[in-house]
């Protein structure tokens, strides 16, 4: 199958990309610019297609989607904003994580293409609650109740997919996307705060504000995961977590990567983390019973992954033990 990734550059759209590469799809990657080049040679992604595209701009998402047919889009296109972008450029986050959306769906669907998964997040169940301690994990039926912009704008971004899904008769699946890390990674405008496992890499001596223990999802594993939506039918209509299944902190993943172990420094920290200790993960068996597996791999297996990963775009921690 054909798959166009809107946001194929970033993060979890090179993730995807790996992925879907991997499985024999042809896949276009559709973003504004193309990906680093270190990561553009990568060989995990050789077999993919670069596009560019502005899902702000619906005469140009029609030309593209007119010219390459896609028989399924991955919608990961997003601002993952911050507090500071929050200040200083709402209008924008609404513009793209929204506005964006509706432009993409309707571009997708007036090409023809019929299936979507599009790419929601965590955030869209909020941070603060406080009935987030009478429960032990978040499952898809726990009303949503974001409390940052970006939460707001995903949230919305949901409820737009599922209309234009309806009045155009698209498979729509939606994957909210828990904590994640590894390999793709690096800072952008889009995604302005780091995992605490990048910037420990980045770091000489990185101080934590916490233990920062939450789900987090290996990159390849979420990867994989969202291939398999791709590749499994039945899925229009449905809505899943995308998270790790289990807990870890980046201090375990730095432990069994070899790396010096970063300091726990609350007052002051040079690692943080958007992750609220209070938040439960997400819960992954409806994920897990539509696709077969789902969750991520032992935090040992994912260290040394990423280690390997890293040392094949040249990229070696610069305080890795030995």
């Amino acid at each position: 199958m054909k798959i166009a990734i809107t946001g194929g550059s970033g993060f979890v759209g090179l993730a995807a990309a790996e992925a879907l590469a991997a499985r024999g799809h042809d896949v276009v990657i559709l973003d504004l610019a193309a990906p680093p080049a270190g990561f553009w040679s990568h060989p995990a992604i050789a077999g993919a297609r670069f596009t560019r595209a502005d899902i702000c701009d619906g005469e140009m998402l029609a030309q593209v989607f007119a010219a390459e047919r896609p028989d399924v889009l991955l919608h990961l296109a997003a601002l993952t904003s911050n507090e500071a972008m929050e200040r200083q450029d709402a209008a924008r986050i609404v513009a793209v994580n929204v506005g964006g959306t509706a432009t993409t769906l309707e571009a997708a669907a007036r090409a023809g293409c019929r299936r979507v998964v599009a790419l929601s997040s965590i955030a869209v169940y909020g941070s603060r609650r406080q009935d987030f301690g009478d429960i032990d994990s978040l499952d898809e039926t726990m009303p949503p109740c974001p409390d940052t912009l970006y939460g707001i704008t995903k949230q919305a971004g949901e409820a737009v997919a599922h209309r234009l899904a309806e009045l155009h008769e698209l498979e729509l699946t939606v994957l909210r996307l828990g904590p994640i890390f590894g390999p793709w990674e690096r800072p952008g405008e889009a995604r302005p705060d780091l995992s605490p496992h990048a910037q420990i890499l980045a770091q000489p001596a990185p101080r934590l504000a916490s233990e920062m223990r939450a789900d987090w999802l290996y990159s390849r594993d979420a990867g994989q995961a969202i291939a398999a939506v791709v590749d499994t039918a039945g899925l229009g209509g449905k809505t899943f977590n995308l998270g790790a299944g289990s807990l870890s902190t980046p201090h375990e993943w730095a432990a069994a990567a070899g790396i010096a172990a970063p300091e726990i420094a609350p007052d002051a920290p040079t690692v943080t983390s958007r992750i609220p200790p209070s938040r439960p993960p997400l819960a992954i068996e409806r994920l897990r019973s539509a696709i077969g597996a789902a969750g991520t791999r032992p935090i040992t297996d994912a260290a040394a992954d990423h280690m390997v990963w890293l040392a094949s775009v040249n990229m070696k921690p610069p305080h890795a033990n030995g």
